[in-house]
This record gives structure tokens, sequence and C-alpha cells, in this order.
């Protein structure tokens, strides 16, 4: 597969995508924001979680399922969901 085809791939999926550069942090297939506080942001994506862990964290924007955040991000967790209840 070549570039291009694993671009357009890797955004048909509704996956969490983040993508770091120095301070600047750009959150894609953002569903909801579950929590936020200077040191972590949690996201929804869907059907899965995505945090970001560090110091001085805000979010600066936030458009069409895409957030940007900035500070000094330490490190990025990616979760499951966890199971519907079947009782």
């Amino acid at each position: 597969m070549d570039i291009k085809n694993e671009l357009i791939y890797d955004f048909s999926l509704n996956l969490p995508r983040v993508l770091v550069s120095g301070k600047t942090g750009i959150l894609d297939n953002v569903k909801r924001i579950v929590m936020v506080s200077e040191k972590t942001i949690i996201i929804d994506n869907g059907q899965r979680f995505t945090a970001l862990n560090g110091e001085g964290l805000t979010i600066n924007r936030i458009e069409d399922e895409r957030m940007l955040i900035v500070g000094e991000i330490k490190s990025i967790e990616f979760f499951g969901a966890l199971p519907a209840d079947k009782g």
C-alpha cells in the first residue's frame, strides 16, 4: 500500500490519533471531553479513551472532532472502553 492509500485508510477509521510536536498536541476523533486539569486531559474517542499527561496543559481550540492542546506533554495513554453491563 502506498503512502497516499495508507493516509486515506488511517483517516477513514474512527480511532484515536494524536500528533505531537514541541509543546503542541493535536487529537483527532474527539467525541467528548472526560476530564481536564493542568496535568491531565482525558478524551473519549468513541470506543476508546486517550489521556495526555504533562504540565501546564490547556485546550486551545476545539472544532470538527479535533482538539489543539498546548503545554508540556510528557506521556500519552490509550485505553479501551469498559464493556457494557449485561445485567
